[in-house]
């Protein structure tokens, strides 16, 4: 909704300045008229599309059922499936992204939610890692979602956005290339798909239509 706002704020601005030159191009007597109807529509517009937007921004939610919060990554444990060390963070940081949170966005009449099934630390050649995100994405809407236009970005610690790299293949000494990016989900349904980044240890961070989520904090065995 908030984009509907914004075409008629700039479509205000466009009658606006025509009418400062030419009242009678935008149908107005006067430009006194024309600052007058499109000068305060351009504000109204303004206003609503931001007060929307603000309704439309992600949530990050992790369910009650289940468990706490980690706060350590341990690339060994996560690669054979043990349970991971848990450490107890302060209010004040970023909250630390954890299996099961689901993360839901608006959408239309509906929204999209993206549930994280998994999240796996594989060593590769050379002292390299390879982060791993499974995930569970549904379209509750009645439109197409691209998750091109989703946002979907990881950022290292002085964020900086960190291009998707695939899943490394150990067979093929090379990662496998990625369509997470070019993944259509149709209205009503729901897919699983994989997303795979080149990391080094230190924190990193999930940002989605530019709102940091969560904390991918990653520090190597002792």
């Amino acid at each position: 909704m908030e984009q509907v706002f914004m075409i008629i704020a700039a479509l205000s601005l466009v009658a606006f300045v025509v009418g400062m030159f030419s009242p009678s191009t935008v149908k107005c007597s006067s430009r006194s008229k024309v600052a007058l109807i499109f000068a305060s529509t351009f504000i109204v517009g303004c206003i609503l599309g931001a007060s929307f937007a603000k309704e439309t921004e992600p949530k990050l939610e992790t369910p009650k059922a289940k468990t706490p919060k980690q706060d350590i990554i341990k690339t060994d444990s996560l690669q054979k499936g043990t349970p991971n060390e848990k450490k107890v963070s302060t209010s004040n940081e970023v909250k630390v992204l954890a299996v099961g949170d689901v993360i839901t966005i608006p959408y239309y009449n509906s929204n999209v939610q993206i549930a994280f099934k998994d999240i796996k630390i594989n060593r590769i050649p050379n002292n390299g890692l390879n982060l791993i995100f499974t995930l569970r994405i549904k379209n509750n809407s009645n439109e197409q979602f691209f998750i091109s236009n989703l946002g979907f970005k990881l950022l290292d610690s002085e964020k900086i956005e960190v291009a998707e790299s695939g899943i490394y293949d150990g067979t093929l000494g090379d990662f496998m290339p990625s369509t997470f990016f070019f993944t259509i989900i149709e209205p009503n349904i729901g897919i699983e798909e994989q997303v795979g980044y080149s990391i080094k240890v230190e924190d990193y961070f999930l940002s989605i239509n530019g709102h940091i989520m969560a904390r991918i904090p990653v520090k190597s065995q002792k």
